[in-house]
């Protein structure tokens, strides 16, 4: 790759901090060193958010589920096809003695299948798709009709675009799905085929780093050139090479959308396999490639990815020709988390397809863990506290307007708690 710039930037005049309203002052990482930052941010961020799970093509049929563990609000979450056809999303709790209800060798490992009956491991008990007493042991022994009454409990959620969202607020969600993420992206998908996307794949990993390292990491471009200088075949230069078009700020979402990069080969067998770090380059269905406008709102005909920034923790990603993705950075401790990949594309047509999605695949994860590989020496870094303030750039006006937006929900929660906030300078 030459030293040139490969994007024409639709950049403002004043620049992206300016033009979002942002100050160009340094930023405070203590949020993500700090272990009591990270215990109001439980209560704060995490406890009213509503949390993506899974799709619902997960369960297609019914006695179809999953499990998914939600550490930081210490909740395990069970989506389930009923006999009804519909999704239920319950506590994966049985109601009797408190026993985590479906699980297999290990009780923290989340899993998934099919069953006529959700079966608990300690009494026997079992329950029905709809969360009722299906099987009830030891019927004589039960206190008036308190067996009887037995039922999984339900959890608060709404499906978005297929999208499956919890909401684990006690009392109840504090606003709908509708409102938490704001009329422009509630509706702006309205009829994109994500369905047309069923072939999924899933990767897990932990890191000792705080969660927001890694939305740092994917909240900016230009990084690519440094980071992943091998498969790019670049090296550090003066001019911007890999920067993004466009940034956007809606509410508490964010987006950033950037050229297509072309097909960059430097290896044998990206050009045989036609499978690239970026994705497969073969044809998909050519709905997938017309996205809405609350994606490319440049309307620019060579887009290579849009990356949905969803508060506090998702990432909603399109890659041309149209394939996408999901991540989800759980917190686990304020100095630890998982990162979790999800990703779709259309069913392969032929072995031809088949090869250069799987290819593209390997190709993306060996560029995800090169990302993946920096965060544990971040998080060592600031620990330091070698500085106390950090500059950022102009492309980093997403990193900024995330942390700004962290210190205020955290400030807003502790002011109606009448105290001060930590670490805020």
């Amino acid at each position: 790759m030459s030293d040139q710039p490969i994007f024409k930037s639709g950049r403002p005049d004043e620049g992206w901090t300016a033009m979002y309203g942002l100050t160009d002052e340094l930023v405070s990482y203590e949020d993500m060193i700090s272990p009591e930052f990270f215990e109001l941010e439980r209560e704060a961020i995490f406890r009213p958010a509503w949390h993506y799970v899974g799709r619902v093509d997960r369960v297609p049929k019914p006695g179809m589920y999953f499990t998914k563990e939600i550490e930081v609000l210490k909740a395990s979450i069970l989506v389930a096809r009923d006999d009804a056809q519909d999704v239920r999303v319950y506590h994966n709790v049985c109601p009797h003695r408190g026993n985590k209800l479906m699980w297999e060798a290990d009780a923290s490992k989340e899993v998934s299948g099919r069953c006529k009956t959700f079966h608990c491991k300690f009494h026997g008990i079992q329950y029905d798709t709809g969360g009722k007493v299906a099987l009830l042991t030891e019927k004589e022994a039960w206190l008036g009709n308190q067996g009887k009454e037995l039922a999984l409990a339900e959890v608060p959620f709404e499906v978005w675009n297929g999208f499956i969202f919890v909401n684990l607020n006690p009392g109840g969600p504090k606003e709908s799905l509708r409102e938490f993420l704001g009329e422009k992206y509630y509706s702006g998908f309205d009829g994109y085929p994500f369905e047309t996307c069923s072939e999924r794949y899933f990767f897990r990993a932990n890191a000792k780093a705080n969660w927001k390292t890694m939305i740092d990491g994917f909240s900016e471009t230009y990084h690519a050139a440094t980071t992943h200088a091998l498969p790019f075949a670049t090296q550090p230069s003066e001019n911007l090479l890999m920067g993004a078009e466009h940034f956007g700020i809606e509410g508490r979402q964010r987006m950033m959308i950037y050229q297509d990069w072309g097909e960059i080969i430097n290896f044998d067998y990206e050009g045989l396999t036609r499978g690239f770090g970026t994705g497969p380059r073969i044809e998909f269905p050519k709905e997938l490639k017309n996205l809405p406008l609350i994606s490319n709102p440049t309307q620019i005909d060579n887009w290579g990815s849009v990356s949905h920034k969803i508060w506090p923790q998702m990432f909603l990603q399109h890659y041309n020709p149209g394939w996408y993705l999901t991540y989800m950075m759980w917190p686990l401790a304020y100095n630890e988390m998982r990162f979790e990949v999800e990703i779709f594309m259309p069913e392969p047509r032929n072995f031809s397809d088949a090869l250069a999605q799987k290819a593209s695949l390997f190709m993306f994860l060996d560029a995800a863990l090169q990302d993946f590989s920096l965060l544990e020496a971040t998080q060592m870094g600031l620990e330091t506290r070698a500085f106390n303030q950090y500059p950022l750039t102009d492309q980093e006006i997403l990193v900024r307007a995330f942390h700004k937006e962290v210190y205020q929900v955290v400030e807003d929660y502790k002011r109606e708690r009448g105290a001060e906030i930590i670490g805020r300078s």
